[in-house]
């Protein structure tokens, strides 16, 4: 277990430093070459010397733009490492660590729980197209579910719009609270920013919970059919032993892995919702640093999606032994292998991931 923990680590650290590495020559690539554009604009603009402009590019890239590309790279990593990403270029009263920081916390309330909500759903309407495949209910939802899937989630936000806030008025068209509120752990604040979430988490769930719950049956169907389920049946086991041990914990591993790829993403926001509802989260001001060529805050944007990518990895990585001890210990792998060959000599299958003998 403790190598297989250290390989984990190994991996996540020499990745982030790939991104990080990877980040600083994809500024230099971008067309244009953007301390370039940005020293030519400080000159037009007047009023600061040469040695200023480059002061000032240095403070909001984290390199100076006049030394060395080996020097550069050195000071990029070491600002990046230090938590030091700069400041953007529409704001540079402020820093990047600051605007991704805030936005955060918006992104979190709109795309977590919506994820949560979207995952949950899918899980027990994929569980229950698995179960009753046959049914009335299987049908329809595989038909609900699949049309759903297809239809952009942008669209779904402007229908939303279009009926809930602007026809109907039953919602605010966009923002994450009322200007009138004042921030706070008060009622009236936590209300109006659980007001304003609404249609961007309905907007994301419509169109995200139809994934979860095709994957959830696929995973389980196929988990139906596997020798264990079928030789626990014969030994007479109850239908709810089976769900729980058998087909249930097998089911889930694929999807948890999915959930923590999302989770990583999440915090990227579903950019296209964030900004058709002007939601101030980390997607909105991705997509406005895109718009406004701000290389800085794009960065910082990206360096934080890769990095929380990476992490659920190595947190699933670092769970999956306790779901199923054989992932990180060669010797039980072994003793599996030969458990499963002396079983299907016998006629009497092996006891799955998370089950138990009869």
């Amino acid at each position: 277990m403790a190598s297989y923990l250290a390989k984990r680590l190994g991996v996540a650290v020499v990745t982030i430093f790939i991104v990080v590495s990877a980040s600083f020559f994809m500024i230099r690539l971008m067309p244009g070459s953007p301390m370039s554009a940005l020293q030519a604009q400080l000159r037009v603009q007047g009023g600061l010397t040469e040695v200023e402009i480059q002061q000032k590019v240095s403070a909001i890239y984290g390199v100076s733009p006049t030394g060395p590309v080996w020097e550069q790279y050195l000071s990029y990593v070491g600002h990046t490492l230090r938590g030091d990403l700069g400041r953007p270029i529409t704001n540079p009263g402020t820093t990047v660590v600051q605007v991704v920081a805030g936005a955060l916390p918006w992104t979190i309330v709109v795309v977590a729980l919506a994820l949560v909500i979207s995952f949950l759903l899918g899980i027990a309407i994929g569980a229950a197209m698995a179960a009753f495949p046959n049914g009335w209910f299987s049908k329809v939802m595989t038909f609900v579910v699949s049309f759903l899937s297809a239809v952009p989630s942008y669209l779904v936000a402007i229908i939303l719009l279009y009926l809930l806030a602007d026809t109907w008025q039953l919602f605010p068209l966009g923002g994450a609270y009322s200007v009138d509120a004042t921030p706070g752990l008060n009622v009236a604040f936590l209300g109006s920013i659980a007001y304003h979430a609404v249609l961007p988490i309905a907007a994301y769930v419509i169109t995200s919970f139809g994934g979860w719950a095709l994957g959830m049956k696929g995973s389980a169907v196929s988990v139906l059919g596997a020798e264990y389920v079928r030789a626990a049946e014969s030994r007479g086991l109850s239908d709810r032993r089976v769900a729980q041990s058998y087909v249930g914990r097998n089911s889930m591993l694929p999807m948890i892995t999915q959930l923590a790829l999302s989770v990583g993403f999440m915090f990227g926001g579903s950019v296209l919702i964030e900004t058709y509802f002007q939601y101030p989260g980390v997607g909105y001001y991705l997509i406005q640093s895109v718009n406004q060529r701000d290389y800085s805050l794009m960065m910082g944007c990206f360096l934080l999606i890769t990095v929380s990518v990476i992490v659920t990895n190595l947190l699933v990585d670092l769970l999956y032994p306790l779901i199923d001890p054989r992932i990180a210990s060669p010797a039980a792998r072994k003793r599996a292998d030969d458990s499963a060959t002396r079983g299907a000599g016998s006629g009497v299958d092996v006891v799955p991931v998370g089950g138990s003998v009869a």
